[in-house]
This record gives C-alpha cells, sequence and structure tokens, in this order.
C-alpha cells in the first residue's frame, strides 16, 4: 500500500506552532493560581461541572478510540459499537453515578488513596502499581499513535515526534498541573469536534448513508474497508 504523505508547507507548520503556543499558553496561565499540591493535583476541587464534562469526554476521543476502533470496526464490523454500549458507557455512568460521590466525599487525591482508606495498604499497592503500568503502556500507545500519525502526513521521524508530543505535554502539566491538563482537554475536545464532524458526515455521504454503512461492514469488515478507501 502506497504511503499517505502531506506535501506540509509553511502555512502548516504555523498552524502546529500556533496551536502549540495555546497549550502550552493553558499552562502558564494555570500556574498563576497554583499555590498547593490541592490545587497542582485536583485544581483546589473548584472547576465548573461541564468544564469537567467536556474535559471527560475528550480524554475517551483520543487516538486510540478514534484510530484503534476505527480499525477495529473495519476488521470487525458493526460489533464493535457494542463496546461502548456494553462496556465503556455503563462503566462511566457507575463511576459517575455511584463512585463519584464516595471519592468527592472522602477528599482523596487518587483512586489507590480511596482504596487505601478504605481497605489498608495492600489494596493501597496492588491498585497503586497496577494503575501506574496501566497508564504507561496507554501513554506510551497512545505516543505512538500520533507519532506514526505526524510520521505518514508530515514526514517528521517517529522518534522526533514522539518526543516533541512528550515533551509538550510534560511542560503544561507541570506548568499547571491538573488544571491545564483538563482545559487543554477542553481544547482538544472542540478541536477533535470540529474533524471529526465534517469527516463523518462525508464519510457517510459517501458510503450511502447509515444503512450504506451498515451493509459495507456487516459481512466482512476488511472488504468494508476497501470499499470505503474505493
Amino acid at each position: 500500500m502506497e504511503d499517505i504523505r502531506l506535501d506540509a508547507q509553511w502555512i502548516d507548520y504555523l498552524l502546529i506552532a500556533i496551536y502549540f503556543i495555546f497549550v502550552l499558553g493553558i499552562g502558564w496561565f494555570a500556574k498563576r493560581g497554583i499555590s498547593s499540591s490541592i490545587e497542582f493535583l485536583l485544581s483546589g476541587r473548584s472547576l465548573p461541572a461541564w468544564v469537567t464534562a467536556l474535559a471527560f469526554v475528550s480524554a475517551n476521543l483520543g487516538a486510540v478510540e478514534i484510530m484503534g476502533m476505527s480499525a477495529t470496526g473495519a476488521q470487525y464490523g458493526m460489533p464493535t459499537m457494542h463496546y461502548f454500549w456494553i462496556g465503556a458507557v455503563p462503566a462511566m455512568l457507575f463511576l459517575g453515578v455511584v463512585m463519584m460521590p464516595f471519592y468527592y466525599g472522602s477528599k482523596v487525591r487518587s483512586v489507590p488513596e480511596f482504596m487505601r482508606r478504605r481497605f489498608g495498604t495492600g489494596a493501597h499497592l496492588v491498585n497503586a502499581l497496577s494503575f501506574a503500568v496501566a497508564q504507561i503502556l496507554i501513554a506510551g500507545v497512545n505516543l505512538f499513535l500520533l507519532g506514526t500519525i505526524v510520521n505518514r502526513l508530515l514526514g517528521w521521524p517517529l522518534w522526533v515526534a514522539l518526543v516533541a508530543a512528550a515533551a509538550i505535554v510534560l511542560s503544561y502539566i507541570t506548568l499547571g498541573g491538573l488544571t491545564a491538563a483538563i482545559y487543554n482537554e477542553v481544547l482538544q475536545f472542540f478541536v477533535i469536534v470540529a474533524a471529526l464532524l465534517p469527516l463523518t458526515i462525508i464519510g457517510l455521504n459517501r458510503v450511502g448513508g447509515w444503512d450504506g454503512l451498515v451493509e459495507k461492514v456487516s459481512n466482512d469488515g476488511m472488504l468494508g474497508a476497501e470499499q470505503l478507501s474505493s
């Protein structure tokens, strides 16, 4: 298969630079309101609900979901949707309705800390280690996917894209803590929606609407992927 390459011009790099400036600027402005560990780690427990809600949605629209779920849908077809209906959505509702009141009421700063208070040091250690390993793996996958996209579209070496992305994220989190992370998630939400909405409309139009999409991926996902790209 022929590699996809974007013939990047100066305007493309200018837009990327502007976006990075906005991202780092959010971290810089968030830094001014940080004077304690509670404000750095928990944003002082004062962020508006709509901001955290958008950030939560944005966190579930990352590279793993967009690229990974798209590839899974192309390979396995419509059953891929059941991941959200059966797994993700009920889990999110359970977390928000049942578990969040416990976390918020106990004034803990993390789930492992809640486990220590509720079940002791053994549960705290197991949860902390498993959470750390999971986050390292997830972050690695996300960075690899981002680096792959940059490599394919702009031609940057994979390691350069990985280092640049990791440095940007580490910079704004170090500057502004959770506040910077959440407001950057909100910014990314609007960027993702602005890109995915027209892409979705165009894609559905090309395959003949929802019924056409179901028809093309219902039997053989790989066949559907070939038809979509033709």
